[in-house]
Order: C-alpha cells, then structure tokens, then sequence
C-alpha cells in the first residue's frame, strides 16, 4: 500500500487466479483484513468483496509478497504466512486464541478439533473451536483447513468449494511434503 498515495486510510483489495480458482485479499492500514479463496469466477469474487467491504474500497494492482506467496501455495509450496501483519479487530478474544493456536499447525499435518480444543486450554470445547473456525477470515493463513474431525472425517469447511475444497488442500499438501 505504500506506493498507492493517498490510499492508507481506507480499504484496499487485490484479486488473483490460483490453481484452486479466484483468490483475493482485503486489507487496510492494521493489515490484512479477509483472504478469500477459491472462487470459480472473478466477477463473483469481485461482487463478494464489494458487498462486505462498501466504504473506501480501493482495488490495488494483484502484485506483492503476499499475492506471490498465496500463488505460490496454490501451486503445492510450503510457503510461510505468518510474518504477515493481520488486523484481528473481526475477531472474538476467543476465535483470537483458536485462530493463533491453528496457525502453529505444520504443512502437512492434521490436529482434531479436541486436540486444538485442549491446546487452548479448553478441553470440552470441540464444537466451539468448529464454530470459530467457521469464522476464519484469514483461510490459509490460519489452515482451519489442517483441523479434522476425533473420528478421522475431514469436518467442515466454510470458504468457497466446502469440504471437497478442504480435501483438495490437504492432498495437495500431503503430496508436497
């Protein structure tokens, strides 16, 4: 955002074709605001993005570290997101701890939602730990994806392409690791 005068103050987005589909992220000045993944369509995620960020919304050329390594991804590389500045101001204390605790989740690997339940210092929280997770405004940066049922079942996932989606990332992840 620094090379777009003016700009700082309000709502910026970037869109990008992956190989899982339309990719796009919104931010502001505090950092990333929402990632959104896997739209068939550009368009739809165009329309998706205007209608949950109305005011100051600005679109940002589809360049940076970010868009690179969210391509990057999506081309099976284990790429690390977590230097990224993040605006958490969306989020609950208590989606803030799920959220933080998923993103120590290795590439690769899976935890069950009691597992991350208990690694939070919840341990009858299953279902809210799902519940939060189905919040995630940060997909992939946070890998609810990494996050499976106590029976082995892959669960839900809330972004675009649901659970076959969330299968596909992790096979694409197991076969790259």
């Amino acid at each position: 955002m620094k090379n777009l005068k003016g700009i700082q103050s309000c709502t910026t987005y970037s869109i990008c074709k992956t190989n899982i589909g339309w990719c796009g992220i919104v931010r502001n000045k505090k950092g990333l605001r929402r990632i959104l993944i896997a739209y068939l369509k550009r368009q739809q995620l165009i329309n998706h993005i205007k209608e949950v960020f109305e005011k100051n919304l600005v679109k940002e050329p589809s360049t940076g570290e970010f868009i690179e390594n969210l391509i990057r991804y999506c081309l099976g590389q284990n790429v690390f997101f977590g230097r990224f500045k993040m605006d958490w101001s969306s989020v609950t204390p208590f989606q803030s701890k799920v959220f933080k605790a998923t993103m120590k989740r290795p590439y690769g690997t899976v935890t069950t939602y009691r597992n991350l339940s208990q690694m939070i210092g919840y341990n009858n929280a299953s279902r809210a730990v799902g519940n939060a997770l189905s919040k995630n405004p940060f997909p992939l940066v946070v890998p609810c994806h990494r996050i499976i049922r106590s029976d082995g079942k892959i669960g839900g996932f809330s972004a675009v392409g649901g659970k076959s989606l969330k299968e596909k990332l992790l096979r694409m992840e197991w076969e790259n690791s």
